[in-house]
């Protein structure tokens, strides 16, 4: 087995580490395997010992068991030579074949140190530090009760290190290769079945105080009940106690301490009511007030050397004796949890204990009932889901007792596989080596749902559930008029689920976003506005509007408006994308949005082919097909996005997409575009104060007014309108407006909105004026976008000035006898492929048509339209003529379009100041 194969198979994810000892010491941490290899080779060169860690770590900080991430096999060190354990490898390699004989352990990975052995059994999958550590420590105890000499201090320590394979071992003045014994190869084990093999299947995840009692037995005995009537019919069956059954059958002859010690089991039971009256109440001298004032006094459950002192001869034959201390064990169950309105009644055989936890009744072999702990903690199956990605998923609810509430989704092939189960376990803090128990829990949930409810819809998508407005999904909450309701994670969503977790309080939020309730911040306003305006999008006819904002001054204010928006929802750091995310990361995130504003910073450095993609594409709410990457078949897609989006930049993104594009005219009528003057903040500090506010609060305001819209839907859709009416009429808009109509109708719409929760105190009038000067003014732009027909041709003639043959119209001389020609000389020659022809002297240009139509295609300008121009302004004909006329070759005729280019040699008079 090649070095690297090895390291592969013994290590995980994580960060890993290589020490080097010899005259120096040396330790690194490393992210690749090959940076370890090279580490290592390195050392070996300079006569150092190389080793590495033979776990990983969570950070390259140091190599302590505190940063231990994950372990992938289990290891032992067997040392040979003089004064060691074993006197060559001969001897050791023996004996070790002697123990996996005895213990039935599968063959492990043998690796000659040098000098020693070192043995690998190899995971097939890594296990956490907690998982990892009590079956190494029953290993090594394994070891020490079959007379193996293995070095003690290496198997259970996860931070120690061994030799690499392929470098040398530089003890005692020599070169001895570290190497593989024969070809390396071995059979990887499933931790499970390691962990039976050795006789730890079952241990406890050791706790951080030694003495502290396990999970499982801590949440047994915190859970535990117990019960009289148990006893009495286990001794029924000749499998209780005696001395109980004693003082029960023969109440009238028992002596008064005997009595006592039997009242002390019955008072600690479940049903002591009972249970004591029962034991007196056939007593000559019974009566209820006196057995009730003996049974006060009694602290404690009496042990069984207090009934043999008593009486021994009922102990002497009993089958529990020396492996109880007291009889109440006998009667020991597990209470049940009472029913409860939060968590789910789980299914049988498994229930709740009174103090949590998941537990199993179930009878043994002969016949006694039995509980035993799956889980320590509450951990239950809250629903079905459905994903077009995974398949079908169940979501689990875990309670831990520090951390809280945390639920997950786990797909459902995960479910029915033992690793892949424990990985996903493992990935949201629950660590268990009981994966059987487990694993038949969790698929009773499964079968039990199956049964009895439909798979839900797994949303992959935020904002509104439906066409009638009836949810709204943000983050892991679904907001109804009635409720909030849990929202599962889906793939696409899962990761943003943080996002939106609230930060800070409402207040402070109101009071930081209303400093923009100020004179010249109408800008400011607005973008804030967008974020209430994005929802209302839902019933607007088109996908998507969006502002670009621009400035050649930094510092303006144009991110910090941004934050604002963003914080509406959850927060602006996570939700707002950034020049250095991809154009498909822009998109996926526009469908997981959906219905929420989607803000991009910082487009200066984009191009202008892909702003024009970008302008159409997000204005049509939908990302381009892709395949997926794991099967050959279409990638889901979400429904088409329905939002208000804005984005940011030192130029304007028309300007930017009219280098490439001759007119731009259609993106403009997307985009509507606004120039930032100076910012009003009166200083750095004010406005650092305000982004840091936000930073600090954020994710409230958003619910409040998401309610707001459904309380009152009729009466939203209506304002929506009018305010559009208004806009248009004031703004003169047309059809042609339509974008630009909707991003200003919807924005003030929604900034309406909140002012009636209470959330913004901004003059909307004020912010109308300003908006509908914004608006005209970007129609003059667009109106001043017409390019005339011969401004066409000019940039078409002047970019291929190089590619046309410019000669004179003189006819050709050359004599009808054969006589050599007369040829016309070129005033310049095309220097690559010929587009044109232009006869100087009677200013005549005959074009090819198949580069220009392909000009044409580049600019985005309709060839068919531009013909047409062509020919209703400057008389262009369709003709046939040799291109190479007068000039030394002599090719066929060929398909031309011919256009007078002469023009009258008039000064245009008027006023010709540019811009």
């Amino acid at each position: 087995m090649e070095k690297k194969k090895f390291l592969e198979r013994v290590l995980g994810d994580g960060y890993y580490s290589v020490l080097g000892l010899g005259d120096k010491k040396v330790q690194s941490f490393h992210a690749t395997i090959d940076d370890v290899i090279d580490k290592a080779n390195q050392l070996d060169a300079e006569g150092i010992n190389a080793y590495f860690g033979l776990a990983t770590f969570e950070t390259s900080n140091d190599r302590k068991v505190t940063n231990v991430k994950s372990l992938s096999s289990f290891y032992l060190d067997l040392d040979c030579g003089v004064g060691k354990e074993y006197t060559n490898q001969n001897e050791a390699f023996h004996d070790l074949k002697r123990f996996t004989k005895e213990t039935g352990l599968p063959r492990p990975m043998l690796i000659n140190s040098g000098y020693g052995i070192h043995v690998y059994w190899v995971l097939r999958e890594s296990v956490s530090y907690a998982e990892w550590l009590p079956v190494a420590q029953a290993l090594k105890d394994m070891c020490i009760r079959h007379n193996l000499s293995a070095d003690n201090g290496v198997t259970a320590d996860a931070a120690r290190v061994l030799r690499v394979p392929g470098t040398h071992n530089h003890k005692r003045g020599t070169q001895k290769p570290v190497m593989f014994f024969g070809t390396g190869e071995f059979r990887d084990v499933e931790f499970d079945e390691f962990s039976r093999l050795i006789g730890a299947e079952g241990v406890n995840v050791p706790t951080k105080v030694d003495n502290e009692e396990s999970a499982f037995k801590k949440a047994m005995i915190e859970n535990s009940e117990n019960s009289f009537r148990v006893i009495l019919n286990k001794t029924i069956k000749g499998e209780g106690c005696e001395q109980l059954k004693n003082i029960m059958e023969n109440q009238q002859d028992i002596s008064e301490p005997l009595w006592r010690a039997g009242l002390s089991i019955a008072k600690f039971c479940n049903d002591a009511d009972k249970a004591v009256h029962k034991m007196s109440e056939r007593h000559p001298e019974y009566s209820e007030n006196l057995t009730e004032e003996k049974v006060g006094p009694i602290k404690a459950p009496y042990y069984c050397t207090t009934f043999e002192a008593e009486n021994p001869e009922p102990c002497l034959a009993c089958s529990h004796r020396g492996k109880i201390n007291s009889p109440i064990v006998l009667g020991m169950g597990i209470k049940k949890a009472p029913v409860s309105k939060d968590i789910p009644l789980y299914p049988e055989p498994y229930f709740r204990g009174a103090n949590g936890g998941v537990y199993i009744r179930f009878k043994d072999k002969d016949g006694n009932i039995e509980d035993k702990v799956v889980y320590q903690n509450d951990l239950y199956v809250i629903k079905r889901i459905m994903d077009v990605e995974v398949g079908e998923a169940i979501v689990m609810r875990l309670h831990l007792p520090q951390d809280g509430i945390r639920e997950f989704t786990v797909p459902l092939t995960s479910v029915t596989s033992k690793e892949e189960l424990r990985k996903q376990l493992s990935m949201h803090g629950i660590a268990v080596l009981r994966m059987d128990d487990i694993m038949a829990y969790t698929t009773t949930w499964v079968t039990q749902l199956q049964a009895k409810s439909v798979a839900e819809e797994a949303r992959r998508q935020f904002g509104w559930t439906d066409d009638e407005c009836g949810g709204f999904v943000l983050g892991g909450e679904e907001i109804t008029l009635d409720e909030t309701k849990f929202n599962p994670p889906s793939t696409p969503t899962a990761g943003l689920f943080p996002s939106f977790e609230p930060k800070g309080t409402l207040e402070d939020w109101k009071d930081t976003v209303n400093f923009y309730n100020r004179d010249s911040f109408e800008l400011h306003q607005f973008v804030l506005g967008t974020s209430f305006g994005s929802p209302l999008m839902k019933f607007s006819p088109i996908n998507c509007a969006a502002l670009h904002i621009y400035s050649k001054e930094s510092g303006v204010g144009k991110t910090t408006a941004m934050i604002a928006g963003a914080s509406v929802w959850g927060s602006p750091e996570d939700l707002i994308m950034h020049e250095r995310d991809t154009y498909n990361t822009k998109m996926n995130r526009g469908e997981i949005y959906h219905n929420l504003p989607m803000y991009m910073d910082e487009l200066t450095n984009t191009s202008g082919k892909e702003l024009s993609n970008l302008a159409y594409q997000l204005t049509g709410g939908r990302q381009r097909g892709r395949m997926s990457a794991s099967s050959n078949v279409e990638r889901h897609r979400g429904e088409a996005w329905k939002l208000l989006a804005v984005t940011t930049g030192n130029t304007s993104m028309v300007e930017r997409i009219s280098i490439i594009k001759a007119m731009p005219k259609a993106e403009a009528q997307r985009i509507l575009e606004c120039r930032v003057s100076r910012m009003q903040f009166d200083t750095k500090e004010e406005t650092d104060v305000f982004s840091a506010c936000l930073q600090n609060n954020y994710g409230h305001a958003g619910k409040v007014y998401v309610k707001h819209v459904m309380e009152n839907l009729e009466e939203v859709q209506k304002l929506i309108r009018q305010v559009q009416e208004k806009v248009d009429a004031r703004a003169g808009l047309t059809a042609e407006n339509r974008y630009w109509s909707v991003l200003v109708a919807c924005t003030l719409t929604g900034i309406m909105l909140a002012k009636r929760c209470g959330l913004v105190k901004y003059d909307v009038k004020k912010l109308f004026t300003w908006a509908v000067e914004r608006l005209k003014e970007n129609k003059r732009q667009v109106e001043d976008m017409s390019i005339s027909v011969e401004e066409t041709l000019n940039d078409y003639i002047h970019e291929h000035w190089s590619n046309v043959l410019w000669i004179k119209s003189t006819e050709d001389l050359r004599k009808q006898e054969g006589d050599v020609a007369n040829l016309v000389i070129p005033e310049a020659l095309p220097r690559g492929k010929l587009v044109a022809r232009y006869e100087t002297d009677l200013k005549r240009a005959f074009l090819v048509p198949k580069p220009l139509k392909a000009w044409c295609g580049e600019q985005q300008i309709n060839y068919n339209s531009f013909l047409q121009d062509l020919t209703n302004k400057l008389g262009a004909t369709k003709t046939k003529m040799r291109l190479s006329r007068g000039t030394h070759m002599n090719l066929p005729p060929t398909w031309v379009i011919q256009v007078d280019c002469a023009i009258d040699d008039e000064i245009t008079t008027g006023n010709t100041e540019v811009g």
